[in-house]
């Protein structure tokens, strides 16, 4: 009996629920026009620091290559990268294709020999020549081919969720799943950025999925099946690493299940083959193994996660804090609360409901690896806890599909309004990135900038300012004597703004506060002639108190608020200030700049 590939099996599955449910595709389509709506915000720049050095790896490999055709210039271009991230090169290499097909189409293939190894200064600024050199119509291919890849690991991901929610219980079960992750605005931002966290949350997904249907049937290639999904996602991130631990739960849940306990648990050559599987495409999975061995990898994976867990990227709070600013922002208030009473119900489901009490451990097994994870971390962000979303939504999904059926009324009662209020806060939160502040500053630049002209900037990172790609920049990794004494414009970035608030945890030097305060107050002869984005009062960030409670209750209400480190910056984040000499005419051309 010919035995279906892989991909006949998953068009098939997918045929067959479109069919059977006629409300899936509805749910499906409503996921991709809010994870695709204004998908190009902020292009030609970029979301998020995660977003460039993705887009930079596999145009860097390439432009090196280019440059310099060898094996040592292939192993150069890959192991550039800030650090050596895994599956997302190869992804990334395959969406940036049409970007070396229009360069070949019109003769313009040089412009990748810009690429050729570019300085890493600092793995920060640097970069900007790169990217201010290459036409702009690069980086608009490249920013939308990633975020509208993403959109779709986002639509695959909410299928998923319904699949698993389905398995365990039925269709109604698998609709309410998959809405509420629609709805969950975390996870909505994320789709808006290229970056790891989507196409590794749908591998996990597929793995868990899989391995549900292990614990269920007992069919060995569903346990591979699961190895290999759970090694891609590691492989794409690598605090994907509770998907071992499902699997393991996964195995002895089996026996809990089989007909003959001791058979499901004595199974060597299963064990073994998995292991190999999931191990050999982790490895795989890391361009850096394929081209410079072991060391790099090993690296990344003990070193630099022993040292992310004591990384400070925010404030010194305790880590109930973190998790209640994360899943405040990334769930609402509302679908939060939601989200907790899922949990004790799915417990008490283990107890009470032997039908499904395996199926539904294995979720919280999985749930609760990733919580006593992050829990020993300094710190954490919401793209941190996006493997948990689904999870929750799967328990919440079986807690409202119980109360429809057993109380009608109360069932009815709640659904709605944890629809209604996520729906409300995803719908408006989307709705933002239409008018975002950067966004704006950039069009107010090309309406009342020239071309000769120049901003100054003070940021790291570029993709932390706005910055219009034509336009000539001073910028802290520019010599001084390369920087023209007295620009047009002078910008201030909210993370600029930081440094005017007192007891920050980063950014509290006592020059750099004085410096922005008298370029705000005109003391260099610059004044503020236009402003984006909410304005701090007397433009002092007010951010929550570390360990308040009260101060995180607007998290769960308003969805754009304000961030830390490396998370996609939004509507808070991102106001500018734009100052232009101020009618004396004068300007400090010697003034000391503190961030230079």
């Amino acid at each position: 009996m010919r035995v279906p590939s892989p991909v006949a099996r998953v068009r098939r599955r997918v045929r067959a629920d479109l069919d059977a449910d006629p409300y899936l595709g509805y749910i499906l389509l409503l996921t991709l026009l809010l994870g695709a709506f204004w998908f190009w915000h902020l292009a030609p720049n970029f979301a998020t620091r995660d977003e460039m050095d993705r887009i930079l790896d596999p145009l860097v490999a390439f432009g090196t290559v280019y440059a310099d055709p060898s094996l040592d210039s292939l192993r150069e271009g890959i192991t550039w990268g800030r650090v050596p991230f895994g599956a997302t090169l190869y992804l990334y290499a395959l969406l940036l294709i049409p970007v070396v097909l229009g360069a070949a189409l019109t003769g313009n293939l040089d412009l990748f020999e810009a690429f050729a190894t570019p300085g890493r200064a600092a793995s920060a600024f640097g970069t900007y020549e790169v990217w201010h050199a290459t036409p702009e119509w690069v980086w608009w291919v490249a920013v939308s081919m990633v975020r509208l890849f993403n959109v779709a690991f986002a639509v695959g991901s909410v299928y998923l969720t319904y699949r698993i929610a389905t398995t365990i219980r039925d269709r109604a079960a698998g609709r309410l799943a998959a809405v509420l992750l629609t709805f969950s605005w975390g996870f909505l931002t994320l789709a808006h950025e290229g970056g790891e966290d989507v196409p590794a949350l749908f591998f996990v997904l597929l793995a868990l999925y899989l391995l549900l249907g292990y614990v269920r049937e007992g069919t060995d290639w569903r346990f591979y099946g699961a190895s290999i999904a759970g090694g891609v996602a590691i492989a794409f991130k690598l605090t994907a690493f509770p998907v071992i631990v499902t699997i393991v739960a996964a195995y002895l849940l089996r026996a809990r299940e089989a007909d003959d306990p001791t058979a499901a648990l004595f199974q060597p050559r299963l064990v073994v083959a998995g292991g190999l599987f999931g191990f050999g495409v982790i490895m795989l999975g890391f361009p850096t193994f394929v081209v410079a061995g072991f060391d790099p990898i090993v690296a990344r994976i003990f070193e630099g996660s022993e040292a992310r867990a004591g990384w400070a990227t925010g404030p010194d709070a305790p880590i109930w804090w973190w998790f209640l600013r994360g899943y405040f922002s990334g769930l609402s208030l509302p679908l939060f609360a939601g989200a907790v009473a899922g949990v004790l119900a799915g417990l008490y489901q283990v107890v009470d409901d032997r039908e499904e009490s395996s199926a539904v451990l294995l979720v919280l097994v999985a749930l609760a690896t990733y919580v006593v994870m992050f829990s020993q971390w300094h710190d954490f962000r919401v793209h941190h806890l996006l493997p948990t979303f689904p999870l929750l939504m799967v328990l919440v999904a079986l807690m409202l599909n119980r109360l429809l059926r057993e109380t009608p009324r109360l069932g009815t009662a709640f659904t709605v309004f944890l629809l209604l209020t996520s729906g409300t806060y995803a719908v408006v939160g989307v709705g933002g990135y239409a008018s975002m502040p950067r966004d704006e500053a950039v069009d107010w630049y090309a309406a009342n900038a020239d071309e000769n002209d120049t901003v100054e900037l003070y940021r790291v990172h570029m993709q932390d300012a706005a910055v219009p790609h034509w336009l000539d920049v001073n910028h802290p990794y520019e010599p001084r004597s390369e920087h023209v004494a007295c620009p047009e414009y002078v910008e201030i970035t909210y993370r600029d703004l930081l440094y005017l608030a007192d007891g920050t945890y980063y950014r509290n030097g006592e020059a750099e506060k004085e410096y922005v305060r008298g370029m705000l107050d005109g003391e260099y002869g610059y004044e503020v002639v236009a402003e984006f984005g909410p304005r701090p009062p007397n433009f002092v960030p007010q951010r929550a108190s570390p360990g308040s409670v009260v101060d995180l209750i607007p998290y769960g209400v308003v969805p754009h608020t304000d961030q830390y480190a490396d998370e996609q910056e939004l509507e808070p984040n991102q106001y500018t200030a734009i100052l232009a000499r101020n009618g004396s005419g004068t300007c400090d051309a010697d003034r000391e700049i503190p961030f230079y």
